[in-house]
């Protein structure tokens, strides 16, 4: 008998655990494949490996004072080797940490039988069911293909097999023009590879700031990529080693596109594998389970966190409802609050974004004032040769409150934590504007925005 019982060993259910485990709960941790989830396996942390080698390359093949730089070509295979050695380093971490808890590992397939109850069929095909005072389900969710795609792991790709391959295509397509895709779409063309993103949508990345939107699609263009707004996919064909793509673009026309591979970056869909809703009375939103605000389902005993409750498909969203499901599991009451919870993208330019976006500000009905700092007003950023890019800075013209902060630009996704923290301490926009930066650094652009907001920027011009 466990005091918890957690499903899943992803950025949810490992912290679930440790944080279970701590406060002295007898703690059992079932995991399918390796941990880390996703994320680390599959996701987050390859990805970040393979943008960091990318714009390595793509970098000093810019630059305007190395030597034959232009000549530089990347090792894949060494490429997707250093992946595959950080994610071991990472995944062997976990597992000691997971150790050093007493929280016992099974690798095996748990599936949720009752409230208390789960099976456990283990890798080698034993099968046990085990009691548990409470559950955290926290699957995860796999990559979402359209109904008529079929992927084969080598024309066809999800993220799953693309960040294992070794090979360079000349010219890729990409379903989707959301984070995954405009990230992928980045190490492409860091490679130096013909890039096309097919988006239903009429714009890329629509959960952010429309000016961020803009100035994404603006150098994703410049880099030469293939947008195809409200555009809608609707056959794929493969034949030898090309796959053509037909679609209607936003004229109603039939078009095509041919290339070396296809990615399907079109979204991700909760694992529900293991849950059986249905049979047990779990009710559901939609695609996703429903919790109440303690992050409890309908069953009593059994919660669930991250991709499977649906809004924001991040890992750290994701360990912030571990730990707020725990301490409610301790009697507790603790909730997340996303509008305190940051998003990052690494595209041809770095997005960090916390909180509301201009557009969803004013629809509060609050009185808005935006302040703005261009990075190429930065000494710091002129340094690294990264000027494209700004910091927009959102806030109640009457009472201070930060309702957004926007970063685009290099070192964005680092940049972002600052205001986070502000607005988790409930800080005003003066006060980001008050607290002295250190010079040279793109932490001062923060404060210029701010400053911005109030009239008051030091190293941009007069507001007339």
């Amino acid at each position: 008998m466990y005091d918890l019982a957690v499903i899943g060993g992803g950025p949810g259910g490992y912290v679930a655990a440790i944080c279970g485990a701590r406060t002295g709960l007898k703690t059992l941790l079932i995991e399918k494949d390796a941990l880390g989830g996703t994320c680390l396996n599959r996701g987050c942390v390859p990805t970040k490996c393979f943008v960091y080698d990318t714009k390595l390359l793509h970098s000093a093949r810019n630059s305007s004072v190395l030597k034959g730089a232009g000549s530089l070509s990347m090792d894949i295979a060494k490429m997707a080797a250093r992946k595959r050695g950080v994610v071991k380093t990472m995944v062997s971490g976990l597992g000691s940490i997971m150790k050093s808890h007493g929280i016992e590992v099974i690798q095996g397939a748990g599936e949720l039988t009752g409230p208390g109850k789960v099976k456990v069929t283990r890798a080698d095909s034993k099968v046990e069911e085990v009691q548990a005072g409470n559950v955290i389900l926290a699957t995860g969710s796999k990559p979402a293909l359209l109904p008529f795609i079929q992927a084969d792991g080598r024309l066809v790709q999800t993220t799953d097999e693309a960040l294992d391959s070794e090979e360079i295509p000349k010219r890729i397509v990409i379903i989707g023009g959301g984070v995954i895709g405009v990230e992928m779409a980045t190490i492409y063309l860091n490679l130096g590879c013909e890039v096309a993103i097919l988006e239903l949508l009429p714009e890329i990345l629509m959960t952010e700031d429309e000016e961020v939107r803009r100035a994404m699609k603006t150098l994703l263009e410049k880099r030469g990529t293939g947008l195809h707004l409200k555009a809608k996919a609707r056959e794929v064909k493969t034949t030898g080693k090309q796959v053509s793509i037909v679609f209607e673009n936003a004229a109603g026309e039939i078009n095509q596109l041919k290339a070396d591979r296809l990615l399907v970056a079109a979204g991700r869909s909760p694992v529900l594998e293991g849950i059986r809703p249905d049979r047990l009375g779990i009710r559901m939103n939609g695609p996703f389970v429903q919790v109440n605000g303690r992050l409890e389902t309908s069953v009593k005993g059994v919660y669930a966190i991250g991709d499977l409750v649906g809004g924001m498909m991040l890992a750290h969203k994701a360990s912030a409802e571990a730990e707020a499901a725990v301490a409610n599991i301790l009697g507790g009451r603790k909730e997340v609050d996303p509008t305190r919870i940051p998003r990052c993208i690494w595209g041809v330019a770095e997005i960090g974004a916390v909180g509301l976006s201009e557009a969803e500000a004013r629809k509060t009905g609050r009185p808005i004032r935006v302040g703005k700092f261009p990075y190429s007003y930065s000494g710091a950023a002129q340094a690294m040769n990264g000027s494209e890019g700004f910091v927009k800075v959102i806030g109640d013209s009457d009472t201070g409150e930060i309702l957004g902060v926007h970063i685009m630009g290099e070192h964005a996704t680092d940049m972002i934590g600052e205001s986070v923290m502000a607005m988790t301490m409930e800080s005003a926009v003066e006060d980001l504007a008050e607290a002295v930066k250190p010079h040279p650094t793109l932490s001062e652009n923060i404060m210029e925005a701010a400053r911005d907001w109030s009239g008051l920027a030091i190293h941009a011009p007069k507001k007339r």
